[in-house]
């Protein structure tokens, strides 16, 4: 239950009562401290619509107000804010239904795909990949529990330019084994990665392939590099608990046909022509501020933008209502051309969705540490998760809104203090379970308490927060911003700190009243841990 859901459904029904009319658009708030438990702007934003002044709208609202049994006090405060104080029944209530955990609201219920990371094997994953990664997996989490069918996807290329170019690179290190030293072109990748591939491919093949290079050792190294590079993003995407549904190769547009129906659709459809050799998507017929895409380039092979086109309508036809694209900020620039796709496709509207997030900046101390995957001069995600623990990884990528530049402190994430926002929170579950282990040392059967002796502002306040779950995880889904589920946590954790720090919850001298906080205290550690399961962070009982 929720109560601020609660609280405006008795709002809209007293008002459509008493009026007759269907409101405009209202908000219930959470006000600052001395102004109720809840507050509406009802009264102000209908005072047009009525043609009456807000502070009479409320007034008459008010009437009604006082009537329930939900409400202890109604108070009118500034130019028509309706401030309302619930009554301890109606908190009593909410913490018996909640002591075995939480209610989730239902925000939908149709089949959506998430795809994120669809990082190209060329190498180990970056810090940067490990923002899109813990987006996308929190996103995914909160849509499953909302009641969406979800599929997490990952995407990637095994064919292609880059895989060439990843082939060659693994070819050059290995030659270096034995004295032979070849230039890497002006793509390949030079990181130092590559030179234990390279000794593991050694140990498989041996001499076979020094100084040779044809088309059929291009395959295989280029095979090789792609499998290991693979499994080595699979281990460390599982060191910080990201899982995918569906791992979906590129190879299978080609094999499936699917890419041949792509461009059946956008030639008939007359978005396609030929042009100095090349194949080209007329994305300007349809957005005429874009440029026109090359599709096909003149050697026959296909540009990525063009598997994209094809993998958008393999989407479709498997069935999802919406998908989402989570993307750096360098991919701003493709979504016009995907939009464009979408509709060329015939595909409905809403059904193509990006979700874009800035840029990530490791800091350690004052040194700032740059990443090129191409040059080796990159921190991986799994030396930045070695570091600092999947935990903090987790909770520092979700932590502010995605499209919020992102400066990681590694010395905060590794802390062992209150100033680290992961150590806070999660201290607050390990005060809660201590309290439940002192309780029962003390003889305190907290089964057995009435909540009645619940009377301290300071523990409405804490059930009130709590109350907040479901609307946080509407907000979430509605708005894909999971920094919202970490702000909540730590809401969560400094209140009940506060109030841990201010009274007295075990009291062999107060049995009653023990039992009672106990309880309060219980079902707040609930709440903790289903919001922190969430973010994907564990929540310890000793710290």
């Amino acid at each position: 239950m929720s109560l601020r859901s609660e609280i405006h459904d008795k709002l809209l029904e007293y008002f459509t009562q008493t009026y007759e009319i269907t409101p405009a658009n209202f908000n219930v708030e959470i006000p600052p401290e001395g102004f109720g438990d809840y507050s509406s702007n009802i009264a102000m934003v209908n005072a047009k619509k009525l043609r009456k002044a807000p502070k009479v709208i409320a007034q008459e609202l008010s009437e009604l107000l006082k009537k329930d049994k939900w409400i202890e006090k109604v108070e009118i405060a500034g130019p028509g804010f309706i401030n309302l104080d619930l009554s301890p029944e109606v908190y009593i209530t909410f913490l018996k239904e909640n002591l075995s955990g939480p209610s989730y609201p239902k925000v939908g219920s149709e089949k959506v795909q998430l795809e994120y990371v669809s990082a190209n094997p060329t190498g180990p994953l970056t810090v940067g990949h490990g923002r899109q990664a813990i987006i996308g997996d929190v996103l995914a989490r909160v849509y499953k529990a909302v009641g969406y069918d979800v599929t997490r996807e990952y995407y990637f290329n095994d064919a292609g330019r880059q895989m060439k170019m990843l082939g060659h690179s693994l070819w050059v290190r290995y030659q270096q084994f034995y004295g032979k030293e070849h230039d890497f072109s002006e793509d390949d990748y030079h990181g130092e990665y590559l030179v234990d591939v390279a000794k593991k491919f050694n140990e498989k093949y041996g001499n076979a392939y020094v100084d040779r290079w044809d088309d059929e050792t291009q395959k295989i190294f280029m095979e090789f590099a792609r499998d290991k590079m693979f499994d080595w993003i699979k281990r460390t995407l599982k060191d910080i608990d990201v899982n995918f549904d569906v791992y979906f190769r590129e190879s299978s547009l080609y094999d499936s046909g699917t890419t041949e129906e792509a461009m059946k659709i956008l030639k008939d459809k007359g978005y396609v022509y030929e042009k100095d050799g090349t194949t080209w998507f007329a994305v300007s017929k349809i957005i005429p501020s874009e440029e026109d895409r090359v599709i096909i380039r003149n050697n026959g092979d296909p540009t990525y933008f063009f598997s994209d086109i094809a993998y958008m309508l393999d989407k479709y036809r498997r069935g999802f209502k919406k998908v989402y694209y989570i993307w750096g900020a360098d991919h701003h620039g493709y979504i016009p051309r995907m939009q464009a796709a979408a509709k060329a496709l015939d595909l409905p509207d809403g059904f193509f969705n990006v979700i874009i997030h800035q840029f990530v900046t490791l800091k350690s101390g004052n040194e700032v540490v740059r990443m090129s995957k191409r040059q080796g001069e990159f921190t991986t995600l799994e030396d930045l998760t070695r570091r600092v623990g999947k935990d903090a990884t987790r909770y520092f990528f979700a932590m502010l809104d995605p499209n919020t530049h992102l400066v990681f402190d590694i010395d905060l994430a590794e802390s062992k203090k209150m100033d680290n926002p992961v150590y806070y929170i999660q201290y607050a579950h390990a005060r809660i379970s201590s309290l439940l282990e002192k309780a029962k040392e003390k003889g305190i059967e907290w089964e057995k308490g009435t909540l009645e002796n619940l009377k301290n502002p300071q523990e409405k306040v804490l059930v009130r927060e709590m109350a907040e779950f479901p609307e946080v995880l509407t907000a979430v889904a509605k708005e894909n911003k999971p920094q919202k589920l970490c702000n909540y946590a730590y809401s969560l954790a400094e209140k009940f700190h506060s109030y841990y720090n201010a009274n007295k919850i075990v009291d062999e001298k107060a049995p009653e009243l023990s039992a009672d906080r106990i309880k309060l205290c219980k079902a707040l550690g609930g709440t903790l841990r289903e919001v922190l399961a969430l973010l994907g962070i564990s929540a310890p009982t000793s710290m």
